[in-house]
């Protein structure tokens, strides 16, 4: 489409792209489609308003030979190749860079993170599209994750502090992402910075959740209480 915007109409005309656009190259049954764009508020005769839906989506993108909607024995399909949709490109980015050295890993994880511009399918509404945005926040959460232990394996601690922070603020009981944030203080020279922010979630978990901290999370702990030479920072990479 050479970078160019294509206006695909209103709302819900989007939403059905959308609902393409998550399985591409793959039939999804009209009925599949109703469930996704309507749920149980489905319209009167919602399968002609689904081909009337999906006829000026094809319209729309008569602009374009990259994309096409057809039909096959099983439902409607989308057409497209997955790296031109920042969904499929983002999982592309990811799975290579989780079998890949180190070095090549940090840029893949980078890339594949930039693709995100604030909430996924925003405006748009439905128990599916819900769980569809929450299945793939926390696939972002997991890179995010991934990416920092890395970053931590290679010495580059200093670096991530001010993410951790950014993002423990928002998650305060991920205890994976806590124990980043007081390795990364631990090997920043900052030892009561770490112990501090153990005691605070430690305290939350055990006000908010009735819960102890989780068996690395402690570990971590009596790491840092007993100076374990195998918490200090390895040459930066």
């Amino acid at each position: 489409m050479d970078g160019g915007a294509v206006d695909v109409g209103p709302a819900r005309q989007r939403f059905l792209l959308a609902a393409l656009l998550i399985e591409p190259n793959r039939p999804i049954s009209a009925d599949q489609l109703v469930e996704r764009m309507w749920a149980d508020r489905a319209p009167h005769r919602a399968r002609g308003t689904l081909r009337t839906y999906l006829s000026r989506l094809r319209n729309a993108l008569a602009v374009t030979d990259e994309v096409r909607i057809g039909r096959r024995a099983g439902g409607y399909v989308l057409t497209l190749e997955p790296s031109m949709v920042d969904l499929h490109l983002f999982r592309h980015l990811v799975a290579t860079a989780r079998s890949s050295d180190d070095n090549t890993a940090v840029d893949l994880f980078d890339r594949a993170l930039a693709l995100w511009h604030g909430e996924p399918f925003a405006g748009l509404d439905t128990p599916w599209i819900s769980a569809v945005r929450a299945e793939l926040d926390a696939e972002r959460v997991e890179v995010e994750l991934d990416r920092g232990d890395l970053l931590l394996r290679r010495g580059r601690h200093s670096e991530l502090l001010a993410a951790l922070c950014t993002m423990t603020s928002a998650r305060p009981l991920d205890e994976r992402l806590v124990g980043q944030l007081i390795l990364a203080l631990y090997r920043s020279g900052r030892q009561a910075d770490a112990l501090d922010r153990y005691e605070h979630v430690r305290a939350r978990l055990a006000e908010d959740l009735g819960a102890h901290p989780s068996p690395p999370l402690r570990q971590l702990h009596h790491q840092i209480l007993t100076a374990d030479p195998a918490l200090l920072s390895p040459a930066r990479s």
